[in-house]
């Protein structure tokens, strides 16, 4: 079972849970918080694979050939549940919540006895897709939760997570790992490519940096920041800019965009030694920053609004045009908007 294989930087963890659980005292509600990529769902499943063996050894890691463990790796385990969005049939995109349906279903099925007098294990995926409804379903379940019954919950945004929920959870905080901990890591992954690279441009997380480079889209990372560099150096137009960005990839892009502003700000601040950026540094002042970032954040917050995708980049190219542009030749975006 490949995708409960521990990590290396999760030791101290899983042994604070295994002592937890041998003693009796680990807590109905765990709550896996920290950055994405830093390998929380692998944690969950690795949990719920433990929970779920059926000849458990006692470093807790799942014995892998049990019964329980036979139908863990096939998907097919009755007392697990991993509940996330579901899809939109209309729109084929993920829904923004968890459904209060999906939730009431699950904790109601909570009164019903276990397969094989075994532990269950609800995963919720991610905890802050959740709304109010779903937290007072859950937060029911809590109050008196069924013997021998984990929820495990994830995110990578504790904070938007009600107090009520998160002062009923046991918290485990996942961190970033140490640098030459995830380059080892990293290092015995398929695929070729430079390990210290990777995780610089998945700002230190291992999993996202493994998937990145997995999927192609570290070269589209890349891609896209080469754009908005030759966008400011006059060497490509906003629209030609813009059409180099896939409708279904934005939020991804508005991402990138932000790394960007981080880049001009380390490069204004002689960390980013990149010549690009640092002279793209001497264009772009501390307003201007404020003002494209404020644009993205409110750009993302319209994107989740079923906003158009492409004029949102669009927009975004062209105000990043005109700001990047040297300060004696820079047209007041804002002033000939308003005036048009």
């Amino acid at each position: 079972m490949a995708d409960v294989e521990p990590l290396p930087w999760q030791d101290a963890v899983w042994q604070r849970v295994q002592d937890s659980l041998r003693a009796g005292k680990l807590g109905h509600a765990l709550l896996l918080c920290g950055m994405a990529g830093v390998g929380k769902r692998r944690f969950a499943r690795r949990l719920a694979a433990s929970l779920l063996c059926e000849a458990r050894p006692a470093d807790g890691q799942a014995c892998g050939s049990c019964r329980g463990c036979k139908q863990f790796a096939a998907g097919t385990h009755p007392n697990l549940s991993w509940l996330s969005r579901e899809f939109n049939d209309r729109t084929d995109k993920e829904k923004r919540d968890i459904s209060l349906e999906q939730l009431r279903e699950m904790m109601e099925s909570l009164a019903l006895v276990s397969h094989y007098g075994q532990a269950r294990v609800i995963v919720i995926d991610p905890a802050d897709a959740m709304n109010i409804g779903g937290v007072n379903a859950v937060l029911k379940t809590l109050e008196e939760p069924p013997a021998g019954c984990y929820l495990l919950l994830i995110t990578e945004r504790v904070m938007a997570l009600a107090p009520t929920l998160r002062s009923r959870c046991q918290r485990l905080q996942f961190g970033l790992p140490d640098t030459a901990l995830a380059r080892a890591w990293l290092a015995q992954q398929p695929g070729q490519f430079d390990a210290d690279a990777a995780l610089a441009e998945a700002q230190g997380a291992p999993l996202a940096a493994l998937e990145d480079q997995q999927s192609g889209l570290a070269t589209q990372r890349r891609a896209w920041l080469e754009a908005l560099l030759a966008l400011a150096q006059r060497r490509i137009d906003p629209l030609a800019a813009a059409a180099q960005v896939d409708k279904d990839r934005v939020a991804t892009w508005l991402a990138v965009f932000q790394r960007a502003l981080q880049r001009v700000l380390r490069a204004s601040g002689g960390i980013d030694s990149e010549p690009g950026w640092r002279a793209l540094a001497g264009h772009l002042g501390a307003l201007q920053i404020e003002r494209l970032l404020a644009e993205a954040v409110e750009s993302r917050r319209k994107l989740q609004s079923n906003a158009n995708p492409q004029l949102l980049v669009e927009s975004l190219m062209i105000l990043w045009w005109h700001l990047s542009a040297p300060a004696d030749t820079r047209i007041d975006h804002r002033r000939t908007s308003s005036s048009a």
